[in-house]
């Protein structure tokens, strides 16, 4: 087997800025369960190779931002060829994507795929279309507008109740020395 040797050297940031960026760009291809090292090794290079020409450009940006921002257009791209036939907008396109990459069973059946649009295999790319179409309907953005909340005879009868004590400040007084008069009865008897 042939040594590994990586080539990486980017012109901006600093090193535990890119460690990070490499550690979070792990943890971003695990949450796929993308558990073959050496493929999740490869993606993250190739990310960060990736991230490394954008931060040169907009170094305002932390180098962990470009790294995500870039793995996430990688997967945009990959799915793009895999739903191509799908009316799907992005935000819909990495849901059914991340949906039918895992009902497919693709985290153990296609790992070395993963990302890689150039060597799709057939089978792979129907199992994950069919995951999504037999999924259940499409998404469909709704709207709840707040209505005021109906309780029924409770808040008629609690409304008036309020609304007579609100006018007869005596009875007011009456019931919350009743109310006092009881806890305090409670507790005596509770407590001899």
């Amino acid at each position: 087997m042939e040594a590994v040797n990586i080539q990486f050297a980017p012109k901006t940031g600093t090193e535990e800025e890119w460690n990070e960026a490499y550690a979070r760009l792990a943890d971003y291809f695990r949450s796929y369960q993308l558990h073959n090292r050496i493929r999740r090794t490869q993606l993250i290079l190739e990310t960060l190779q990736r991230a490394a020409e954008a931060h040169k450009k907009d170094t305002s940006r932390t180098p962990t931002a470009h790294s995500i921002d870039q793995a996430r257009r990688m997967l945009r791209e990959w799915l793009a060829a895999i739903y191509s036939d799908m009316n799907l907008n992005e935000s819909q396109l990495e849901a059914a994507g991340r949906l039918g990459f895992h009902l497919s069973g693709g985290p153990a059946r296609w790992p070395n795929f993963f990302l890689d649009k150039n060597n799709l295999p057939a089978d792979m790319k129907e199992a994950m279309l069919s995951a999504v179409r037999n999924s259940g309907p499409g998404m469909q953005v709704s709207k709840m507008t707040p209505r005021e909340m109906d309780l029924g005879i409770v808040s008629d009868v609690a409304e008036d109740t309020f609304d007579r004590l609100g006018r007869h400040p005596l009875l007011r007084y009456s019931v919350l020395i009743g109310i006092v008069g009881s806890v305090l009865g409670y507790l005596y008897f509770l407590l001899a």
